[in-house]
Formats: C-alpha cells, structure tokens, sequence
C-alpha cells in the first residue's frame, strides 16, 4: 500500500501529471505497434456471443446516444489511424479499421492497469478512486470499439460478397459474349 507520503497538494498534482504521462505514452506506445500484429480474431477481440455482434451494447449502454460525443486520442500522434469516423468504405480501408479497432482497443485495457499504482502515493479509499477512474475512463471506449467492430465485419462481409458477386457476374457476362 502506501510507500510514499506526500503533502495533499503535491498528492494532488502528482496523481494529475501522472495520469497525464500515463494516458500519452501508453497512446503514443500503441500508436506505434504495427497494426498487423492485432488480430480481430484473437482471444482479446473476438466477439462473442453473448455480445450480440455489438447489439448488447447499444441495449445496455445506449452507445448510439454518446458514441460522437467521444473525443479521439489519435490527433495526438503523428501518423495515427482515427478510428472515430470511417471516411472511406473500401474493403482495404474497412480491414484497415478493424485493426486498428483492435489496437484502440488494446490501448485502453492497458490504460486501466496502471492504476493499481496510484496505491503507491495515495490513501486506500483514494487508490480505489484511482482504479475507479481508470476503469471509467477507458471502459467507455472498450465498449464503443467492441460496439463498432462486429457492424464494420458485416459491412466488410457484404461488400467483399458484392464484389465477387460482380466480378462472377462480369466473367459470366464476357463468356456469354464469347460464344
């Protein structure tokens, strides 16, 4: 429990700036895992059953009310997928989504450990508020990716199915032509 005895207010601004380095270098460090090193169908993100494809969420969590109004990390790091809006809907951009989903995703369950750390320096009802924030603050971010994900697959799924529906389509077409 608590090792380091500080006065209230350097508590205070150690618990801000900490949280600060935390939330920046562990973005910054995921930022920099090259996506294809995530796989959507891993243990971590596969989604399951009982998820609904993403509909558990929106029934329990109503993610379709708030899912805007989220800020997004990825401004903050050069060269960083923004996940919060899918501008383009090619298969390759949509796969690329999915990834990086995962890497979002993964970033936010790594952001809520270190708030077992906050023991250190704190009280134990305050290190519980620590956990408890950490948690807060990136569940809601879990769940919007674990929300989206299953929605992008099946975008995905029909549009690689149209397209090689139209590409047999087109085959079909110029061997009829040939004949």
């Amino acid at each position: 429990m608590r090792q380091i005895f500080l006065t209230q207010t350097e508590t205070i601004l150690l618990d801000i700036v900490i949280w600060v380095i935390i939330h920046l270098s562990i973005g910054y460090w995921t930022s920099r895992i090259p996506a294809n090193v995530f796989n959507p169908e891993s243990a971590l993100f596969r989604t399951r059953k009982w998820e609904k494809d993403g509909m558990f969420y929106e029934k329990y969590f109503r993610v379709k009310a708030w899912k805007d109004h989220l800020p997004s990390g990825a401004a903050l790091y050069e060269d960083a997928y923004e996940v919060k809006h899918i501008g383009d809907y090619s298969t390759e951009n949509l796969r690329t989504w999915i990834l990086e989903s995962c890497r979002s995703e993964f970033c936010h369950y790594l952001m809520i450990i270190p708030g077992f750390f906050f023991f250190l320096w704190n009280t134990v009802n305050v290190g519980w508020i620590m956990v408890a924030y950490a948690f807060a603050n990136n569940i809601i971010p879990i769940i919007m990716q674990r929300y989206n994900r299953p929605r992008v697959k099946k975008l995905l799924r029909y549009l690689e199915r149209s397209k090689k529906y139209s590409r047999q389509q087109t085959v079909s077409s110029g061997e009829a032509l040939a004949i």
